[in-house]
Order: structure tokens, then sequence, then C-alpha cells
């Protein structure tokens, strides 16, 4: 929610780079779907990710092995991260002489997003990069919201036919991956466009929203109710003096709750909500595997308790039980749990507190507090009730827009304590203009 920028400064090219990379994923995610590529058993989509694993890596390993003091920006959940992927894997292949490949899938995905979260807080630290990757994540958002009315104008896409509802996710493979990257992309969009009068950013703010709740996933619906209602009170007490977007933002809401009533039948609005006292059978079985989750890591000995049992494990633990290949629990905290034991719980712990420390950068008055904080509580949302670490392309927009909210922001506090030409005389090229109070 606020523009920066630079006078003599342009974005790297590995800003740039990396700003494409959720556009890019967006595209290459449904055309893997809708095609089903592949070569060698491996997915168009996982050859492109691990060819990229590869270059994140080579890229960090420089950096770090240039000066080995920088490790000290990354945040810890990374290597902390890392240390746990390589146990995991290296306990399963103790205990069984093999890995299943469908099981260091899960793994890779994970290393994906915690690599390139390296590689942005390494190499794109300044304002301009910052801002060229924000602008990314928010087209990225924009290209899946229009995947999504796509899907729903000729009837793709919908994963929940059986409960009477029309909706979709477009040409992606699951619908609950993607409502993070809407909500998340949302929330951007309205931090860049905080001081522009342009209505584009609250228009296509709202598109992605709706998007969001055109997937028909509870998840994403009850992120996105949390974030706007704390959107709603920082304004309110924080953000009046600057709410020239907000209004515009509200004018635009009321009027898509109008169209929305008038076109959606309550019914079909809260048909997904249904099953939500259904017993056993409440959130999608979620009762039931939840709790099943809960009785195997009780049950396991206590080496696997502290140090878990592995993903693969856990898959097959679930479909033995559950009796459907659900293949993790539906829940971040309960997947570490199994897969990393009390290690793994610790090291969930780790990365909130890490995403909480890039937050408390901000301060409260700042409209990058706001975003945030929203960003925060979307994650918070989709991790406790869908389960986001083996996501890449939603883990991506979490961890990235807040590490490049948090570069904006101290270089709006560097402008406050030294002044415009201050800053320009520290870093020899930089100016920041229309920074926020």
């Amino acid at each position: 929610m606020t523009a920066y920028q630079s006078v003599h400064d342009r974005p790297g090219k590995l800003a740039l780079m990396m700003a494409a990379i959720p556009g890019v994923d967006c595209v290459l995610n449904q055309v893997n779907t809708a095609f089903g590529i592949s070569v060698s058993g491996m997915s168009l989509l996982q050859l492109v990710r691990g060819a990229l694993i590869l270059i994140f890596f080579f890229l960090c390993a420089r950096v770090l092995m240039a000066n080995p003091t920088r490790l000290k920006q990354v945040p810890l959940a990374v290597p902390t991260g890392m240390l746990l992927i390589g146990a995991a894997i290296s306990k399963e292949l103790c205990e069984t002489g093999t890995v299943v490949v469908v099981g260091i899938v899960p793994y890779g995905q994970m290393l994906y997003w915690l690599l390139m979260w390296a590689v942005v807080v390494l190499l794109c630290s300044k304002p301009p990069d910052a801002r060229v990757i924000l602008i990314g994540i928010a087209a990225g958002a924009v290209m899946t919201a229009a995947s999504v009315f796509l899907g729903l104008a000729v009837g793709t896409g919908n994963f929940y036919r059986t409960d009477a509802v029309q909706a979709s996710a477009g040409w992606f493979e699951t619908a609950k991956m993607i409502t993070g990257v809407l909500t998340t992309g949302g929330v951007v969009l309205l931090f860049l466009g905080w001081r522009s009068r342009s209505w584009y950013f609250p228009v296509f703010a709202w598109l992605v929203f709706s998007a969001c709740i055109v997937t028909y996933a509870r998840a994403g619906t009850v992120a996105l109710i949390v974030s706007l209602m704390w959107l709603f009170v920082w304004v309110s007490i924080w953000g009046r003096q600057d709410s020239g977007l907000a209004k515009r933002f509200a004018i635009l809401g009321a009027l898509l709750c109008i169209v929305g009533t008038a076109s959606i039948s309550p019914t079909q609005l809260f048909a997904r909500w249904n099953d939500v006292e259904g017993g056993a059978t409440a959130g999608s079985g979620r009762a039931t595997f939840w709790k099943i989750a809960v009785d195997a890591f009780a049950e396991d000995h206590l080496f696997d308790q502290v140090a878990g049992q592995g993903y693969s494990s856990m898959s097959a633990v679930l479909y033995d039980r559950y009796g459907d290949d659900i293949k993790h629990t539906h829940n971040d905290a309960l997947d570490m749990m199994l897969v990393g034991g009390i290690a793994g719980c610790m090291w969930l712990l780790l990365f909130i507190a890490d995403l909480v420390s890039m937050v408390l950068r901000c301060p409260m008055s700042s409209p990058a507090r706001a975003a945030a904080v929203a960003i925060l509580l979307i994650y918070l949302c989709h991790s406790q009730l869908t389960g986001q670490i083996w996501g890449t392309d939603s883990m991506t927009y979490y961890t990235l827009s807040l590490s490049s909210i948090a570069v904006l922001q101290s270089a709006a506090h560097r402008e406050r304590v030294h002044g415009p030409q201050g800053c320009a005389a520290k870093s020899g090229r930089m100016i920041y203009t229309d920074l926020p109070a």
C-alpha cells in the first residue's frame, strides 16, 4: 500500500527473472495439468522446478562461499528446513533401503520455495528489486484469476461438483493451492496501489478475491474473510488519513456484493459448508483423518515421535486407516508432526517466527504492516485448514511478498531518518519518494 520510486536505480536482471517466475509458474502449472507432458516419468513442471532448484542452490552457494557471514541474512527456517529434508530422506533410506520417487517430490517442492526465498533475501534486497518482485506476484495472481474465470465460463476445473456448486480452479491441479496465490496477490495489489489514485489496483484486487470465492475452496474463503476484516480494522484505526484506495475498494466491494447476491443463490453459496456438523465427515473428512494423524503419532516409537516417520510413511498410514489416498493431513502442524516429529514441529514454529519477524519490522501505522499482517493471516488460515508447505506456488507468494514488503519498509525508515538526499548519499544512487509516514 505504498509507492516506492527510484530515480537512478532499476531492478537487477536477477530480480526481473525472479519476478517473472510467478507468471511462468502459472502457465506451466496449467499446461502440465492439461496435457500431462512427462519425460522419463517426471512431469514438465517437475523438470523445470528441478532445474531451478539447482540454479537457486548454485546462486546461494556462490554468495555464501564468497562471504559466509551473509548466512545470517537468510531466515533460519531455510537452512534448518534443508537439514530437516535431508534427515527425513536419510532416515527413509536407512530404514527401507530405498527412497520412493513419489515420496521425494514433496521434499523437492519444499526445497524449491526455501531456496527461492533464500535467493531473494540474499540477491534481491534493494527496493527496486523488491518492488518488481511484488509486481510479478501481483501479475501472477491476476493471471491465475483470469484462468479461474475462463475455466468457469467453459465449465472446467470444478472439483466440487458433488456439492452442486458451479466452481472452477481453471486448469490447475487443485483449488486449495491457488487460493493462497489469489488472496496474497490481492493484498499485494492493494499495497502497491495505496498511494495511487487509479482504479486499476482495487479493480484487479477484487478480480483475484472474487476468483478465490469462485474456487469454492473453504480455506481460501476463510483466509479472505479474515484478511479483509484485518484490513478494515487497520484502515479504521491507522489508515483513515490516506483512505482513498480503501474507499474505492469498498465501493467496488459493495457493487460486487449486490451483483453476487442477485446472481448466486444462498443455497449454492453455502453448499460446501453443509458438512461442518457432519461428525466424522466434517470438513471433507478432516474430523476423521486429523484424528488418525494424532493417533498415529501417539502410537509411534519414541524415536519416530522425535525424528518423524517421513512423507511416504505418513501417506501410507493415512491411506491404510482412512481408505483414501489423501497424501497428507491437510494441516501443516499435523503434517510436520508425522513427517518430522517433534523436530518438524519445532521447525514449523521457527518458520512462523521468521514470518512474524518480518511483519514486526513494519510499524503498526504503516501500510506495510497492514499488508504484512494480512499475508501472515492468509498463510496461517491455509496452513491449519488445508496445508501449504508442500505447495510451491502459494509458499513462494507468502515468503517473497513478506520479504519484499520488509525491504521496502526498511527503505521508508531510512528516508524518514536521513531524508531523500541522505538516502541518495548513503547508497550513492538511491532516492525514494512518496514514502508513508
